[in-house]
Order: structure tokens, then sequence, then C-alpha cells
């Protein structure tokens, strides 16, 4: 029986790292998401794999956030400052537009493309 619970933990967690949400992750290892949270606060190891397979599926979401950026998604290049650049957390969006040059004409075509 504990083989095939630790079968499920290690489905749970390489999906977790792929896919960065509990709910897909338990869809994955064939668990209901009450089940995952019962061994993340029973487990500690168990609990420091889904806090490393969360801080890895964040890397991944951030990389590419930050490519976006720098190849010119103005609203990612919005979201990637506000994230690393404490300076920005507390700017108002017409300011930080103002500041790039863009209008609200063009935030509107990048939201539609």
């Amino acid at each position: 029986m504990r083989y095939k619970r630790d079968s499920k933990k290690k489905r749970f967690i390489k999906a977790l790292t792929v896919q960065g949400t509990v709910y897909h992750a338990a869809q994955a290892a064939g668990v209901s998401r009450n089940t995952a949270y019962r061994w993340r606060r029973d487990d500690l190891e168990f609990a420091c794999l889904w806090d490393e397979a969360m801080d890895n599926a964040v890397d991944a979401v951030e990389s590419t956030i930050y490519q976006q950026a720098v190849g010119g998604n103005t609203l990612a290049a919005i979201l990637y400052l506000k994230a690393h650049r404490p300076i920005y957390r507390w700017v108002k969006r017409r300011t930080i537009r103002k500041a790039l040059g863009i209008t609200m004409f063009q935030i509107k075509m990048l939201r539609h493309n």
C-alpha cells in the first residue's frame, strides 16, 4: 500500500512542477486535492518537495513573462517590473504607460493579440 501512495506522491510532485496547480497535479496523481493537502500537512519531506515544485513552476512562468517583456510586450514588462522592482509596485498604470510612451489604445491592441 505504501508503494502505491509513494508512487502517487511522486506523480503529484512531477505534475505540480509542470502544471503549477494543485488541482491538475492531484488529477495527474489520481487523488483528491484534500488528500494532497493532507500529505502536505503530515509529511515534511513531501511538503518540501511541494514547495520546490511550486518554485519551479513559478520560475517557468516568470521566464516566459521575461521573454515576452524583452520581446516588446508592454503588459509583460509592467508585470515583470512590478514583481522585481519595488519602485514600480505602487506606481499607477497611467504613470508607467506615460514613462514607456504608450497609449491606452496600444494597450487595448496588445490585449487583443
